[in-house]
């Protein structure tokens, strides 16, 4: 899934690629998406009924498509609905993703067959459906198989006056209650606006089980509620809301949550690790929703697009914020170091490598991807893609993957 798992981790399971071997990597291989403004950000799976590993990748123009991960060959490609920001969610044999006229698609994994879809109702204020943005987070949260939860920004208007929106949990495909079938619905928030029609989901929600057994969605709200919520996955009640700084007039917490799960760390409760364009990295318990720490990653600006979401490696959070990748102690929330390589970060940041020779990889909007060492913020891999980089990079099976300007590219290490 985006960012690796249900707890947005951003840690690959994969040793090959670390420190010690990102110098070295080369292009594995690299194909064409049909389209040049990309959001999405590949997902790799294992497909058991086709016994291979496969790329899944979705496009703004509408193609999802499925690469074998080694040899980059085209498996299946499917027309979609066009105008796909939503990065692909794999779990079981089913692909997940939304696109911004408030469809969920549900294709097969192995073949790319649609297995089913839901529509976001029609959005009263403005008659249309709201945009699904963040990529879908999907697990069994009750017994009954998957459940798909994702949020919806509302409706695009210059000045988010009828968004509108909601975080939705639908059923997935193999859930004893049907396909695709709605569960719940969620948009009581503290703020929608003066006209009461403001406030919607721009990120990708987490999920995790808490200490005491319950099964929580994590996610932030735009402009002007802007704030992290924690809902209960089975019944979509509110848990906790925490509000974040109000330093302007537009604070969306568009960046997902990375959860350490209960005991990590030391926290009893577990933790959600998360940041908005108010520019403060906040350290929250998972239970209760209390501020543990804070850690200013910038002035705070609309303008710094602050949508990454960080990646916690044992007890390294590593974070984007603008032009910088902080590395911080996810315990206390110190500075271990600090790099900034000359671009603006939109894209998350991904990590792979045995313990003590981990790396960390993350493209920025000045067409570059970069690597560096988890332990030190030491520099030890470039290259250069022409078109900016706005998707995350996944890493498995001994390769990188990442997209620029419609290609999608694989990098291995050579030797």
């Amino acid at each position: 899934m985006f960012n690796h798992d249900p707890l947005h981790s951003g840690v690959s399971a994969d040793t090959a690629i670390g420190a010690s071997t990102a110098p070295g990597l080369a292009t594995l291989w690299s194909k064409q998406l049909k389209s040049v403004h990309d959001q999405a950000s590949p997902a790799v799976a294992f497909n058991a009924s086709r016994n291979e590993t496969l790329v899944y990748e979705v496009t703004y123009g509408g193609a999802a498509s499925a690469f074998n991960a080694s040899t980059g060959a085209l498996v299946w490609r499917r027309t979609v609905s066009p105008n796909v920001d939503s990065s692909p969610a794999v779990y079981g044999n089913t692909v997940y993703f939304g696109d911004n006229g408030g469809t969920l698609e549900a294709l097969n994994a192995a073949t790319g067959a649609v297995q089913c879809t839901f529509k976001v109702p029609i959005s009263p204020p403005a008659k249309v459906r709201g945009r699904i943005i963040g990529s879908p987070v999907v697990g069994n949260v009750d017994g009954t198989g998957p459940t798909v939860f994702f949020g919806d920004a509302g409706v695009a208007s210059a000045t988010e006056a009828q968004n509108a929106g909601h975080m939705w949990a639908v059923t997935g495909v193999g859930n004893t209650a049907g396909n695709c079938k709605k569960k719940w619905s969620y948009n009581n928030w503290q703020n929608k606006g003066a006209n009461g029609t403001m406030t919607g989901v721009w990120d990708a929600a987490g999920l995790a089980q808490e200490s005491n057994g319950t099964w929580a969605v994590v996610f932030g709200t735009s402009n002007p509620d802007s704030a992290v919520y924690a809902l209960n996955a089975a019944t979509g009640a509110r848990l906790w809301r925490f509000q974040t700084a109000q330093l302007g007039d537009d604070e969306d917490v568009g960046a997902g949550p990375t959860i350490s799960p209960p005991g990590g760390n030391g926290f009893a409760d577990g933790v959600v690790y998360i940041d908005g364009k108010d520019g403060i990295e906040y350290a929250l318990d998972l239970v209760t929703g209390d501020m543990i720490w804070s850690f200013t990653l910038g002035p705070g600006s609309a303008n710094a697009i602050a949508v990454s979401t960080a990646v916690l490696a044992g007890n390294t959070l590593v974070a984007c914020y603008a032009g910088s990748l902080f590395a911080l102690n996810a315990t206390t929330g110190t500075v271990i170091w600090q790099a900034t390589p000359g671009g603006t970060f939109v894209a998350s940041p991904a990590v792979s490598g045995a313990p003590g020779d981990q790396a960390v990889f993350v493209g920025d909007l000045n067409d570059d991807e970069y690597g560096f060492s988890l332990a030190t913020g030491a520099q030890i891999f470039s290259a250069a893609a022409p078109g900016i980089i706005q998707e995350s990079a996944a890493v498995a099976d001994g390769a990188l993957y990442f997209a620029a300007n419609g290609t999608l590219y694989a990098y291995a290490p050579t030797g």
